[in-house]
């Protein structure tokens, strides 16, 4: 990850931000978020969803220093030496995190752990990917494509367009944390799919009007203003798709298999982070450069993550309720844990383990 963003300085052609900036970046942050984000589950089971989102508010941190970092160093040092100096930044970031990170439970006996297709005979975790895909498909549009449109609109300098984004990284700091710590009161699922719907209707009573308006009205203070509470509205709303997605994978399997589970429903999720952003490009360049089209693109996948989580609730006897650890919404009430027996069997634990009774 950290020579990624270094070598990104010397890249001239598109080929070679390809490489270094997809490939190995993409390569190299994977393997630093998958295992950072499991490792919390091994320290925390009822307020698992608490945890991580407080854990990945760093993501969004970074989110509002780096952009007004660099635009600062572009001015100072130029394209190269700002790609540098952020590269040696995360070099520091990432020698703290291996020496921070750790585990609470010994590797499984065979050592290493392969991908498992079978996980995908369980039909919840289908869904549960199936939703998390188009979460992620149209998670980073607004993240790509804001400061573009910021620009375009004219409603805003360019100084503060590129500050919108730090904005919206701020909000979604909020929204990691909240969204966490009201899932382990009223349900993991339940809470991801109210955030869901304040995505999809956000972008379309905020981002749509914003883009409309901006191809024919020349009053320029409505469209900062909707840009703006878009911005802070649904960065707050999609804080739970960094946070509370993995936590919603965590509910369907030991914590033992956590990371494995984790890593193979991204691994397919994945792919919806490859075409989404394309797909809105296309979607701009064939509207002449409106961004009306990408607002829409951006609410419309919404509904689809909310109603497969929401199918992991329906029974067949048409009763509902929460899966392990959520809201029942057929009683109203949370079902008690029982924190006196271990999760872990007795084979795999270590003997530093802490029993399950204590875990937070």
């Amino acid at each position: 990850m950290m020579a990624s963003i270094i070598l990104m300085g010397i890249c001239s052609q598109y080929w070679q931000f390809l490489v270094v900036f997809g490939i190995l970046g993409g390569a190299g942050t994977s393997l630093i978020v998958t295992p950072a984000v499991a490792a919390i589950g091994h320290f925390f089971l009822a307020k698992r969803a608490n945890a991580t989102g407080i854990a990945t508010t760093g993501g969004s941190i970074g989110g509002i220093i780096f952009p007004l970092m660099l635009e600062s160093l572009f001015l100072k040092v130029g394209w190269a030496w700002a790609t540098r100096i952020q590269g040696f930044v995360f070099l520091v970031l990432l020698v703290l995190a291996n020496l921070l990170i750790r585990v609470r439970l010994r590797p499984l006996p065979q050592g290493i752990v392969l991908p498992n297709p079978k996980i995908f005979r369980q039909p919840a975790f289908v869904l549960v990917t199936i939703a998390a895909y188009f979460l992620e498909w149209g998670l980073f549009v607004p993240v790509t494509y804001l400061t573009s449109y910021c620009l375009d609109s004219g409603a805003m300098s360019p100084t503060f367009a590129f500050q919108v984004i730090a904005i919206y990284n701020a909000a979604s700091s909020v929204g990691r944390w909240a969204s966490g710590f009201l899932a382990d009161r009223f349900g993991r699922y339940n809470i991801m799919i109210v955030t869901v719907f304040f995505c999809m209707i956000s972008s379309i009573g905020l981002w749509l009007p914003a883009a409309v308006f901006s191809e024919w009205d020349s009053n320029h203070a409505a469209n900062f203003g909707l840009t703006v509470s878009y911005s802070v509205l649904m960065g707050m709303a999609s804080g739970s798709n960094i946070s509370l997605a993995p936590v919603c994978v965590g509910v369907l399997c030991d914590t033992r298999e956590y990371g494995q589970y984790y890593a193979m429903c991204y691994t397919i999720v994945a792919f919806g982070t490859l075409t989404g952003v394309p797909i809105a490009g296309a979607i701009i360049e064939a509207n002449g450069g409106a961004y009306w089209g990408v607002a829409i693109f951006t609410a419309a996948h919404q509904p689809f993550p909310a109603f497969r989580e929401a199918s992991n609730f329906f029974k067949a006897d048409g009763s509902w309720y929460g899966a392990r650890y959520s809201l029942i919404l057929k009683s109203g009430t949370v079902p008690q844990i029982n924190r006196n027996v271990s999760i872990y069997p007795a084979a795999i634990r270590s003997p530093n383990t802490t029993p399950a009774s204590s875990l937070p």
